[in-house]
């Protein structure tokens, strides 16, 4: 049986600590060491960023979900949001072999994303984005 939890957080940066330690609290209560916290928290921060970023026209309050589930043998993270339809794994994957000054600036936090992780899907569902993450244990 798997542990959950939702977390819920307004379209603002400041709010992005609040849900870091209340994903830390949860996964350590749950029994995740610090590689497991480390990634769910990168992959959160990174998703979530982008959101705030890109995702909305109007400057208007939105709520953005997080949830959480800590299962037997993978730990899984679904962000839902109701901003512009945008699949991030459909980006190209940066030119890492590029010295940092001649690579186009962006999508290096989702390549740590796709990389740390070992799954990444979208999916666009009654007006909104839903991503999920997992990481097998």
């Amino acid at each position: 049986m798997a542990a959950e939890t939702t977390l819920r957080l307004r379209n603002d940066f400041s709010e992005l600590s609040a849900v870091a330690d209340s994903t830390t609290e949860f996964l350590e209560a749950n029994g995740s060491g610090p590689d497991i916290v480390f990634a769910a928290n990168l992959a959160i921060e990174e998703l979530v960023t982008n959101i705030i970023k890109y995702g909305y026209d109007d400057a208007n309050e939105h709520e953005i979900t997080i949830h959480l589930a800590k299962h037997p043998d993978h730990f899984a993270i679904r962000i839902c949001d109701d901003g512009h339809r945008f699949n991030p794994f459909d980006q190209p994957p940066p030119d890492t072999t590029l010295p940092a000054a001649e690579r186009e600036i962006g999508g290096l936090g989702i390549h740590f994303v796709r990389n740390m992780l070992d799954s990444c899907s979208h999916e666009w569902s009654e007006g909104k984005n839903i991503v999920t993450v997992t990481k097998n244990l």
